[in-house]
């Protein structure tokens, strides 16, 4: 067969391929077009979730007759500077939307410029367009999207259920919305409004907040922190959940790079090394994250669907989002989800009035990932203590303990720092109790947050009360919070010990790549415990490693951070190894479920709680305590 040149219809339809792939891709695709061309209200109509109809109306510049003709053909665009292709501050901007859709739909565009009185309009019925007519449009543009792929069946094969794909849209219009808090947005299908926001006026950061509130509900404001830091002419703004308040997907993560919704794995693996610390390693966040940087410093032009970015600097990006988020959790690191509060409080109503609970607090044993309890073997596999004796001593000194075989020693402080002037008794499981020194009065101080303790429950649960709620605390999850970020310190103050092995270890990689990037991040490693010299062109030779590793995998740990560094930049590896072992040990050495606490105990392990970053959660992302308020007690009994 002979080479020849396509016809404009042909190509058209092959760039819908890329461009158009759904409903969804249409919406967007318009929608961007009438974020750029200014407009301050969009509505969307849908019939059959979009498969049958769509028309999207917007206020914004219109075109006169001459830009309308133009705008239909092929890489015809008003958003791009051919001098500078990087500098990229619209959304549609490839030029190939509208005659892409036209190509494989019926397909109908009015517009009337702002400086006409006049509004034109033409039709495109499967690539074959019509002469331009004019009619009649009050303002902006309107564009009318029928039987789509009616002239490509063969992929309306691959379209989902009405239903899938008109939570596509929903989903996409939430984003879009989102980062445009300035523009109203209304989602009508079958004559149902779906979404409906109006513009806000304001504070920049006052009516973000409130679009926010409106897409995300006042649950996730309730239950999440502020984010805001600018570095290097970079900045990121917007809402991340804490910790106790997650979901069991990331579907529910809003990341936008210059107000444009993307994927990206960059900042996917940066929410997840954020968040590694305090959430079980089968839950996610949820965010709404705004991400401004220089055009010129990232590529959008990566894929036809614009969702993926390459970053001129990934890791300055990386950083700052870890970083930010970090810093924002940090702040608000002793604050508990309400969200189980609410739960706690619809437990006790009466199941034939119990209202559905949301999945944001949901039930069961696994909700937090962990369950209450952890399984005997993952115990057993875990514990390190009879690998590593020496290991004892620097953590019963982290905890400030004198007896390494009594891991709630370091629980009892000296006499003067507040806990009571006699030391509680090591009573153990089965001694006898602590002796109680009588009643406390309560509110002696407004500076308690988890208050003042009362009482314990089964010998697990501390029960104390603030002015306007009661609190139950998990005291076996909360010490072990404690011991966590003390051990923490601990080894940010010293650095890990190393061991030298006996014979170094050389480790060869598959590719010199590999081997360099080891090499390069030597220093990096050294201060987690490894000492690494590059050996020949493709090997690694290891010469010590972490004491708190015990018996490892060399090899595997090596190749695990080769591929970790050449992905993130990040020695995620070595320190989630790290990370686990010394949860595991925190968790030893806790005080345990089932131990009775004297009430100085009880009120000395809240105290912490309140000066401990992220004590909030335990270190498998489970709660440390919940809170009830007072007024929803009450609302209980008819109070209210």
């Amino acid at each position: 067969m002979n080479i020849k040149i396509l016809s404009n219809n042909t190509i058209n339809k092959i760039s819908a391929g890329e461009v158009i792939e759904r409903p969804a891709s249409v919406v967007k695709e318009l929608v961007e077009n009438s974020i750029d061309a200014g407009a301050t209200k969009i509505d969307i109509i849908l019939e059959q979730a979009g498969k049958n109809l769509i028309i999207i109306t917007d206020n914004g510049n219109g075109m006169p007759k001459e830009d309308l003709e133009l705008a239909i053909q092929r890489h015809a665009t008003s958003k791009l500077d051919e001098d500078d292709l990087l500098n990229i501050h619209s959304f549609g901007f490839r030029g190939e939307a509208l005659p892409s859709i036209g190509a494989i739909s019926k397909f109908k565009i009015t517009s009337k410029s702002r400086d006409s009185e006049v509004a034109y309009s033409l039709s495109i019925h499967g690539g074959i367009q019509e002469k331009t007519s004019q009619a009649l449009l009050n303002e902006g543009t309107s564009i009318e999207v029928r039987d789509l792929f009616f002239a490509t069946p063969a992929r309306l094969k691959f379209l989902r259920t009405d239903k899938t794909e008109l939570m596509a849209i929903v989903a996409l219009v939430k984003k879009i919305a989102l980062s445009h808090p300035h523009i109203s947005f209304t989602l009508t299908h079958e004559g149902k409004d779906l979404i409906k926001v109006r513009k806000k006026e304001g504070e920049f950061a006052d009516i973000l907040k409130a679009r926010i509130t409106e897409i995300m509900g006042e649950e996730f404001i309730e239950n999440s922190a502020y984010v805001n830091l600018i570095r290097d002419d970079v900045e990121l703004y917007g809402y991340t959940s804490i910790p106790t308040y997650n979901r069991a997907s990331a579907e529910e993560q809003f990341l936008f790079i210059n107000n444009r919704p993307v994927k990206d794995k960059i900042l996917n693996i940066a929410m997840k090394v954020a968040y590694q610390d305090f959430l079980a390693r089968d839950r996610h966040a949820i965010s709404a994250l705004f991400l401004k940087v220089d055009p010129h410093l990232v590529d959008v032009n990566v894929h036809p669907a614009k969702t993926e970015v390459r970053f001129h600097d990934p890791n300055l990006v990386r950083a700052i989002f870890i970083s930010a988020i970090k810093s924002a959790l940090k702040t608000d690191g002793q604050r508990v989800s309400s969200a189980l509060g609410t739960a706690a409080i619809n437990y006790m109503i009466p199941e034939n009035t119990k209202p559905h609970l949301s999945e944001s607090f949901g039930g069961g044993a696994g909700r937090f990932g962990m369950g209450g309890v952890r399984h005997p073997e993952e115990v057993r596999r875990t514990d390190v203590r009879t690998q590593n004796p020496s290991l004892r001593a620097s953590i019963s000194e982290a905890w400030g303990s004198h007896d390494a075989r009594d891991p709630h020693v370091g629980l009892r402080p000296p006499r003067d720092d507040g806990y009571g002037s006699q030391p509680p008794r090591d009573d153990g499981y089965g001694s006898q109790p602590p002796q109680d020194d009588g009643f406390t009065p309560l509110f002696q101080s407004d500076n308690h947050p988890l208050g003042l303790a009362l009482t314990q429950l089964h010998n697990s649960y501390i029960v104390s009360q603030t002015p306007d709620s009661v609190i139950i605390t998990d005291q076996h999850a909360a010490h072990e919070r404690l011991g966590y970020e003390k051990i923490k310190d601990q080894m940010k103050q010293n650095g890990l010990i190393r061991q030298r092995l006996l014979i170094p270890e050389i480790v060869e990689l598959s590719t010199p790549e590999k081997a360099e990037i080891i090499a390069d991040n030597k220093l990096s490693l050294l201060g987690l415990g490894l000492s690494v010299e590059k050996f020949g062109e493709n090997s690694i030779i290891v010469s010590e490693v972490p004491s708190l590793l015990g018996e490892i995998d060399i090899i595997k740990l090596i190749n695990d951070l080769a591929d970790h560094l050449l992905d993130m930049g990040e020695n995620v590896a070595l320190s989630e190894i790290i990370e686990h072992i010394t949860e595991t040990y925190a968790c030893h050495y806790a005080i345990r479920a089932g131990r009775k606490l004297a009430i100085q105990e009880m009120n000395a392990l809240l105290r912490q709680m309140e000066c401990t970053d992220f004590s909030a959660q335990c270190n498998h992302g489970r709660p440390t305590y919940v809170k009830l308020q007072l007024k929803d007690i009450e609302k209980l009994f008819g109070r209210r």
